[in-house]
């Protein structure tokens, strides 16, 4: 199925899921969809900017998606979710029959109906294109260094970080977007963030393996396929399971028997198996802003499965957080200190 929580994991996750369940509130979920689609719609405007820069551009796919349905009535329980994109602009049309066909040839006769969302865009290839980005910001004087972090402590004038071998590094500010490990040094800081670990498995296919067009989206089952300069990737799905257990690469290999039965005529061999971690929060929306006791520590975490999508917005205001501008979304939806 699309999720899967390990029983001996439960216990742990509880005090997550009620906060989940609690942020489904009506009133809760109006307030955080309205704070996403404002990060969406600065997010495309941001990455337009930095791909034009970096000149990344020719990286970006503009296919559009298909998202698919097997039945009318999984047809009918997608209505409320596409009238909320409706309300925010997002551009779509419901397709069936030669539309259908046309969208994504070679499709199972078992999908009825498909949505097709012609502003959808993705990348050639995630590993390629945030090595060309990083390129970029090292060419600009970034620089990279692969460190254990033992400990982080800050006050008003600063941050230090304290290395597994000893060592030290100063930062007058200190960014924290540590991913599905953010928490940890967030609660070193005084902060305790209820992030958890959404662990995703995917692989990926020989391009021979199907003439996919664009994102297949199979929202009934939790997975899409997405065609990469690399190869075709079968990914997604949720198994609600931390940062320590090892990867149950079951999934990734029923994720492509489905594929198989939604395609046929996929060659599922020669493909690669990967699982990672996207670290979400229990009202889907990321902590962007300053740690409670310390000004020059600002976190950016929490993205779940945007946080490629959300990074040049997130990077455009943590650049406003710290030179204390006036950001251009309202900042109090992503608040660390809201929990």
């Amino acid at each position: 199925g699309p999720l899967s929580i390990p029983p001996a994991y439960l216990p742990k996750l509880l005090p997550w899921l009620i906060r989940f369940w609690r942020a489904g509130a009506p009133a809760k979920y109006e307030a955080s969809l309205a704070a996403q689609a404002g990060m969406m719609k600065l997010a495309e405007a941001e990455w337009m900017d930095l791909l034009d820069r970096s000149g990344t551009r020719p990286m970006l796919r503009e296919d559009g998606s298909l998202e698919l349905y097997e039945s009318e009535a999984e047809f009918r329980a997608s209505l409320s979710g596409w009238a909320a994109r409706e309300r925010f602009g997002i551009g779509f049309r419901h397709v069936e029959g030669e539309g259908l066909a046309g969208l994504q040839p070679g499709l199972s006769p078992r999908f009825i109906k498909g949505t097709f969302v012609p502003g959808w865009k993705t990348v050639s290839d995630p590993k390629l294109f945030g090595k060309a980005v990083w390129a970029y910001a090292e060419a600009r004087g970034a620089r990279f260094e692969m460190a254990r972090i033992s400990r982080v402590a800050a006050d008003q004038d600063g941050a230090t970080l304290t290395l597994a071998d000893g060592t030290t590094r100063q930062a007058r500010h200190l960014v924290v977007a540590a991913g599905a490990w953010s928490h940890l040094l967030a609660r070193q800081l005084g902060d305790r963030i209820p992030l958890e670990t959404e662990r995703g498995y995917n692989t990926t296919l020989p391009e021979s393996a199907f003439d996919v067009k664009r994102q297949l989206i199979f929202s009934g089952h939790g997975f899409v396929i997405t065609p990469l300069e690399t190869g075709l990737r079968v990914g997604g799905a949720v198994e609600l399971g931390g940062i320590e257990r090892p990867p149950n690469y079951a999934r990734s290999k029923a994720l492509l028997r489905k594929a198989q039965q939604f395609l046929p005529g996929l060659n599922p061999s020669g493909g690669r198996e990967w699982m990672g971690f996207r670290p979400s929060l229990p009202d889907s929306v990321p902590v962007i802003g300053k740690a409670s006791g310390s000004r020059p520590v600002v976190y950016a975490f929490g993205h779940g499965h945007l946080g490629l999508t959300q990074a040049a917005a997130t990077g455009r205001l943590i650049r406003e957080i710290i030179l204390g501008q006036v950001a251009p979304v309202d900042l109090a939806p992503f608040s660390p200190q809201r929990f």
